[in-house]
C-alpha cells in the first residue's frame, strides 16, 4: 500500500483527535491487506476517504446512502461518468491535497500581504519618476533595489512553495471534479449544499488557476516564456501576491475545502462498494440483534482467505469461547467476526448471507504480541500491558472484545488462573468477547458465562486434514504431537511425549 494512502487518516487524528482503531488493532485485523482487497475507487481522494472511514471504527455516513449505491450497481454509465470525471484524480500526486489541508509551515499573513502588495508598485513608482524628473539618478537606483527587494520576496515565495509542487495543482483538479459532479443531481445526494460552499470557494478557484497555471509554464521547459514570466513576477510580484492570498483563502475556508474532499470522495467510496459487492459470491447488510440476542451469523467469511470455510454462528446472551488444536482456525474465526462487524458498519456490507450483532459495538482486540526488546519488556511484561490496556478501555464503552491464546509467556497453571478471573470480570460488563484458547481446562471453568465451541481435526494416511467448521462443545484432542510425528521427528522424541501426556505430567 501507498504511504499517501493514510495520509488524510493521519490529517483527522491530528488535526480533528479523531480515535479511531488503534494501532495494534489495526495490525491484527490485518487492515492495510483488508483496505487492498475492499478498494475499487477511481481516485487518490477516493483511496484516502476509504481507508481513513475503515480506521474510524464507528457507523460511516455510507450506510445512508444505500439507494445511491443500488443505482451505482445496477447504472453502467453512472459508473463510467464517475470514473471519467475523477480521472485527473487517479494518480499519486492526488494524495498531496491532504499537504495543503495539514501543512502549517507557511507563515503569509494579512501583515505580510500588505507587504507584498506596496512593494509591487514601488519599481513602476520609481520607473515613472526616472522617466519625469530632470536627475533621474536618484530614482534609478531607487528602481534598482525595490527590484532587487522584489526580486528577493519572489524567489523567497518561490521557495516556500516548493513543497506543495503537486499539492496545489491537485486542489485545483479536486475543485474542478466537484464542480462537475455538483452538476448532476443523482450525486448531490450525498450533499445537497456542496453548491454552496463551491460557490463560497469561487474567489480560491480563481486563484489557484493562474497559481497552476505557472507551476505548468516551469514544468513544460518553455524557456522563453518561462524567462519572461519571471520578469514581469518580479516586477509586479504577481506570483507571490497569489500565493499569499491563495493560502489565506485555503486558512480561512478549510473546512469548506474538507467538505468538497468529503463530497468527491465520499462519493468514490459509494461507487467501489457497488463494484466490490459485485465481486463477493454473496454478501448481506448487518443488521441488529434481536432481543437477548448478542450475535448471529449465517455462512460467515474472511474476505481475505481464498476458498474460505463458511461457518454458522448463535449467542444468546453470552460471549464465545473457542478450544481447538493448532492450524485448526481459532484465530481466524474470531477475526472473521471482528472483520465483518468492521465493514458492516463503515461499508454496509458483510460477507455472510446473515450477519446480525450490536452495531454500536468499538473492537479491540490482543492477538499480535511480541517483546521490547529496547525497552527491556519480555513476551509476557508487553501481553500484561496490552490486555491492561483493553481491560481500561473497556471501561469506556461497549466493545467486541477479541482474544487470542493470552498469557502464552508462563507457566500452564498460572495462565489458566489468570485467563479464567480475566474472562470472568470481563464477562459481567456489557460487551461481546470472543476468546480463543488451546487450554480446554479454561473452558471447563468457564462455561457458566460463555458459549464454548471448537474446531477440530483429522489424521488419515499421516496427514492433518482440518476442515474448519466450528462445532459446539469443547475440543477433545490436540494436535502438537501428531504435527511432530508428521514433520518426521524422532520416534524417540514423539513416543516420549506421548507416554508423558498419558501420564497426566505437564
Amino acid at each position: 500500500m501507498e504511504e499517501g494512502i493514510k495520509a488524510y487518516d493521519a490529517y483527522r487524528h491530528l488535526s480533528q483527535k479523531e480515535g479511531g482503531l488503534p494501532e495494534n488493532v489495526r495490525h491484527d485485523l490485518n487492515i492495510d491487506d483488508l483496505y487492498d482487497r475492499l478498494d475499487y475507487t477511481s481516485s487518490g481522494v477516493g483511496r484516502q476517504y476509504l481507508y481513513h472511514l475503515l480506521c474510524t471504527d464507528k457507523v460511516s455516513e455510507v450506510c445512508d446512502y444505500e439507494p445511491l449505491m443500488e443505482r451505482f450497481q445496477a447504472d453502467e454509465a453512472l459508473r463510467k461518468l464517475l470514473t471519467e470525471v475523477l480521472a485527473k484524480l487517479n494518480k499519486p500526486a492526488s494524495y498531496t491535497v491532504v499537504d495543503v489541508l495539514a501543512e502549517e509551515r507557511h507563515t503569509y499573513s494579512r501583515r505580510y500581504l500588505f507587504l507584498l502588495q506596496v512593494c509591487r508598485w514601488l519599481p513602476l513608482l520609481f520607473l515613472s519618476f526616472t522617466l519625469l524628473t530632470d536627475v533621474p539618478a536618484v530614482p534609478f537606483v531607487l528602481l534598482i533595489l525595490s527590484y532587487m527587494v522584489n526580486g528577493y520576496l519572489h524567489f523567497k515565495q518561490k521557495s516556500m512553495l516548493a513543497c506543495y509542487y503537486f499539492s496545489i495543482p491537485q486542489l485545483y483538479r479536486l475543485m474542478q471534479a466537484a464542480c462537475r459532479l455538483s452538476r448532476i443531481d443523482a450525486f448531490t445526494a450525498v450533499d445537497r449544499t456542496i453548491g454552496v460552499s463551491l460557490a463560497d470557494l469561487k474567489g480560491l478557484i480563481g486563484k489557484l488557476r493562474s497559481f497552476r497555471l505557472g507551476i505548468a509554464l516551469q514544468s513544460e521547459s518553455a524557456l522563453l516564456m518561462f524567462l519572461f514570466t519571471e520578469l514581469i513576477n518580479v516586477f509586479t510580484l504577481y506570483a507571490a501576491i497569489n500565493v499569499a492570498e491563495s493560502f489565506l483563502c485555503i486558512r480561512k475556508q478549510r473546512k469548506e475545502i474538507e467538505r468538497v474532499f468529503r463530497f468527491v470522495g465520499l462519493l468514490d467510496v459509494l461507487c467501489s462498494v457497488s463494484y466490490f459487492r459485485a465481486s463477493l459470491p454473496y454478501w448481506c447488510k448487518p443488521s441488529e440483534t434481536k432481543e437477548g440476542e448478542m450475535l448471529c451469523a449465517r455462512a460467515i467469511c474472511h474476505p481475505l482467505i481464498k476458498h474460505c470455510v463458511p461457518n454458522d454462528v448463535s449467542l444468546l446472551n453470552k460471549s464465545m469461547l473457542i478450544t481447538g488444536s493448532n492450524m485448526s482456525g481459532k484465530t481466524s474465526f474470531i477475526r472473521t467476526i471482528a472483520v465483518n462487524l468492521l465493514v458492516g458498519k463503515v461499508l454496509h456490507t458483510c460477507f455472510a448471507e446473515e450477519f446480525r450483532i450490536h452495531l454500536d459495538r468499538r473492537i479491540h482486540s490482543v492477538i499480535h504480541t511480541e517483546d521490547d526488546l529496547l525497552n527491556g519488556k519480555s513476551y509476557f511484561l508487553k501481553e500484561a500491558e496490552n490486555v491492561k490496556e483493553a481491560v481500561s478501555i473497556a471501561q469506556s464503552g461497549n466493545y467486541l472484545l477479541i482474544f487470542d491464546e493470552l498469557f502464552k509467556g508462563t507457566n500452564t497453571v498460572e495462565r489458566i488462573a489468570i485467563n479464567a478471573a480475566l474472562f470472568h470480570e470481563l464477562s459481567k460488563g456489557n460487551h461481546s468477547i470472543l476468546v480463543s484458547t488451546h487450554d480446554k481446562e479454561l473452558a471447563t471453568l468457564l462455561r457458566e458465562r460463555y458459549e464454548l465451541y471448537h474446531f477440530s481435526e483429522t489424521v488419515t494416511d499421516n496427514q492433518l486434514t482440518f476442515d474448519y467448521k466450528l462445532k459446539k462443545g469443547i475440543a477433545q484432542e490436540g494436535n502438537a504431537i501428531k504435527i511432530l510425528r508428521l514433520y518426521g521427528y524422532p520416534d524417540s522424541v514423539v513416543e516420549e511425549a506421548e507416554r508423558i501426556k498419558d501420564r497426566g505430567f505437564y
